[in-house]
């Protein structure tokens, strides 16, 4: 197969994490395009792979004709560059949040459809090895049936107030729709859908968006979800914990190794090896083999449909508490 011609839109950190992931795939792609309203950054980025570089996208949409774009702007932008590269049939695949709102990520995902513009919603955590791990261990049923699922992703966020991820015009909101999203994502892929929501968030920064969140999810198995996050903690922790009626299970982001878990009976922890540690170069393949088969890209639409349906129940509950 051909190799698939693909551009970067957004030159800022995450751009140069899907170019990195793309330089690491030259069998399947060669980067032909960078865009960015700094030109300079798109020019930084460009250069080094031999790209074009271009302050407009549009622009580069015309000029290079990339089967496929990463969008990698602000949140409201995903919307507008995703129409405009499906118009031309482009790839898409779209960064997290998927959009502000879930009316935009609709509008999105309605535009991939009309044009017949092939669509994946970043949720790299989907790649993370030990997160599979736990969806085969789960499927095996050595686990029983899921109960409970616990995941924290913490940190401190030196740029809060200083970048457009505390601009709520910009981003849709604050940590709940940043980070909270690979949450609800993480928990959908192990314990299926959700049917309730419940949602408190906080905010301790002299900013206009929250800094804090948490939220209870309840899926249509019956399992319980426990989603926490925050941008002002200042000791780091990236953590699932899968509890089930025959054992429980642990995904540390911290840890060298793979998954590991623990049976009734059992008196050690199993560790599974961690082979494929980059979860980004693993995406790109994914979404690179999807559009040279034809086949569905995943995590793909309604994904990302769905995980907006959560955050959007969240932003209601926190309001009415």
């Amino acid at each position: 197969m051909n190799a698939v011609r693909v551009a970067v839109i957004g030159a800022g950190g995450i751009g140069g994490v899907h170019l990195d992931a793309y330089a690491a795939l030259p069998e399947l792609c060669q980067v032909v395009g960078v865009a960015d309203v700094q030109l300079e950054a798109a020019k930084a980025r460009a250069e080094p792979l031999g790209a074009s570089a271009f302050a407009d996208y549009t622009e580069l949409l015309d000029a290079v004709k990339p089967d496929a774009v990463s969008i990698c702007t602000p949140p409201n932008m995903h919307l507008p560059v995703a129409a405009e590269a499906a118009l031309r049939g482009v790839a898409v695949l779209c960064e997290k949040p998927p959009a502000r709102t879930l009316a935009e990520t609709e509008a999105l995902v309605e535009a991939c459809r009309t044009h017949g513009a092939p669509l994946q919603f970043a949720f790299c955590h989907r790649f993370h090895e030990p997160v599979q791990q736990a969806q085969e261990l789960i499927a095996s049923g050595k686990l029983g049936q899921v109960i409970q699922v616990y995941n924290r992703f913490g940190f401190r966020f030196a740029r809060a107030g200083h970048s457009w991820f505390t601009d709520a015009e910009t981003s849709g909101g604050g940590i709940l729709i940043d980070t909270l999203v690979h949450s609800v994502d993480i928990f959908r892929a192990l314990a299926g859908e959700v049917r309730r929501v419940d949602a408190a968030v906080g905010t301790t920064l002299p900013i206009a968006v929250e800094d804090s969140a948490a939220m209870l999810v309840t899926a249509e198995s019956g399992a319980v979800g426990a989603l926490t996050c925050s941008w002002v903690t200042p000791v780091s922790e990236a953590e699932v914990r899968i509890y089930g009626t025959e054992g429980e299970a642990v995904i540390d982001y911290a840890q060298p190794g793979g998954l590991a878990y623990r049976l009734a009976g059992d008196e050690e922890w199993t560790r599974l090896p961690f082979e494929k540690p980059n979860r980004f170069i693993r995406q790109a393949e994914a979404f690179l083999t999807a559009v040279q088969s034809g086949h569905e890209p995943h995590p793909g639409a309604e994904d990302g449909l769905a995980v907006m349906r959560v955050i959007e129940a969240a932003y209601a509950s926190a309001r009415r508490t």
